[in-house]
Order: structure tokens, then sequence, then C-alpha cells
């Protein structure tokens, strides 16, 4: 039997969630999940959400989706408001998601969104540098974080990930490449409006990415997701040996 639409989140959300098909078509469903994101939100929060949602369309979403583990613990580095935690975990219900980030702030918001929704995800204040996280974890993921990251400290971000994963694990980063180089230049003045310009900014061309990880043990796919605007989107999903 196909879902109400209209039935209106937590607790009645993972229901509605959970009536549909398992076969329902990705973007349609996301949308959905979207739009639950944006109503649990105040009003300059949802007014990021839907830029942020803007930039990761349903195509990238879609395909993120579909690399991460359909249940398990999963860690979310740089959770920020919690936005992709609640998406994953509407399209999954089965993922157990925990959120780091260094914002207390956005921290709580997080953990706000995921109450109103019913997800059960737990997040955390802290730098995954040195924060206590508790392991093991099926899967991670970055997403458009680790050129927020000093590039000194890239690594040992990526080599402490691999050590919370369960062999096979999967680590999911999507980012930035730097190339084309018109493309880095959009998307640098895009961060540059939104962190300002003291904040140093680390981009990696995706081969480098891919050598970093498979240095460090992790069988490595990327591919690159082409956008309307000149974002050179790209993702890697990471499986630790």
């Amino acid at each position: 039997m196909a879902s109400d639409s209209t039935t209106p989140p937590h607790p009645r959300a993972r229901a509605s969630i959970a009536a549909h098909s398992p076969f329902e078509a990705s973007e349609v469903f996301g949308s959905e999940a979207v739009s639950r994101i944006a109503k649990t939100l105040p009003f300059f929060e949802r007014t990021y959400a839907k830029i942020r949602f803007s930039i990761l369309r349903p195509k990238l979403l879609s395909v993120m989706d579909l690399l991460l583990p359909d249940s398990g613990r999963i860690l979310d580095v740089g959770c920020g408001f919690g936005l992709f935690a609640a998406y994953f975990g509407q399209t999954q219900p089965n993922r157990h998601i925990v959120g780091i980030d260094p914002d207390a702030r956005r921290v709580k918001l997080a953990q706000h969104v995921s109450d109103e929704l019913g997800l059960g995800h737990r997040f955390i204040a802290g730098d995954v540098r040195d924060a206590p996280l508790e392991g093991p974890f099926d899967a991670a993921y970055v997403l458009d974080v680790m050129h927020h990251i000093p590039a000194a400290d890239q690594r040992g971000v990526i080599e402490r990930m691999r050590d919370l994963l369960v062999p096979g694990g999967t680590l999911l980063i999507k980012d930035i490449t730097t190339d084309p180089h018109y493309g880095l230049v959009f998307t640098e003045l895009l961060d540059r409006a939104m962190v300002g310009w003291n904040e140093p900014l680390a981009y990696r061309h995706h081969h480098a990415w891919g050598e970093m990880l498979d240095g460090l043990g992790f069988k490595v796919r990327i591919v690159r997701v082409p956008d309307v605007l000149p974002y050179p989107h790209v993702v890697i999903a990471a499986t630790r040996a």
C-alpha cells in the first residue's frame, strides 16, 4: 500500500518511511526527506539547509545513499546541523548515526532535528582529531569537510577514521577536486562567502586523495558527479581492508 505523503514527522515519520517500497525512486523520496528536515529547523537554519541541499542535489545524495550500508553504526564527521544524518537516517531507518562537530550550538540543533524526526541519532561536540569516539563503525562519511581541515592534519584524520571502522567498512568522502580550475575558483568564492578569508582551505585533486587512501590500506573507487553549476564534485568510496 502506498504511504500517505501528508503524514507529519515524529513519531509517525518513521512509520511513513518504513511504508515506502524498497524500490521507490530515490529522487522522489529524497525530496520528501528534505522537506521533513526543513520543517524542524528555525528560519535561518532552514534557509541554510535549502542552500546545502541545492548544492548536494538528489543525484549526488542518491549516489552517496547507495554507497553507505543500509544498517549499522555510521560516523558523520563535521555533522553541522545534522542535515545529512537526518537525510540518510530517513532513507534507511536502520542506520544508527553518530555525528561529531566542533560547534556545540550546531550539535544541539542536530540532536533536535533527529529527535523531532524520531531517528535516534546521537551527536557529540568535539574535534574529530582528538575527541573521544567509541568505535567500531560500519561506515563513516565526510561531506564537503575535508578541505576545511588543515592539509597537515588531513592524513591523520583519515587514519583515525580508518582505525574506527570495522574490516570491510566504508569511508565515504564527498569533496571538491581541483580540476577544472574555474570550478575550483567558483567553489572557493562560495566557501569564502561562508567562512571568510582567514580560514585556510586545503583542496586536493581527487588523484591525491586516492593515493593517500590507497597508501593507508583502503580499496578506493572515485566518481565525478557533474552538476548544472560548475562545482567540481567528487565522491570517493574507500573500503577498509
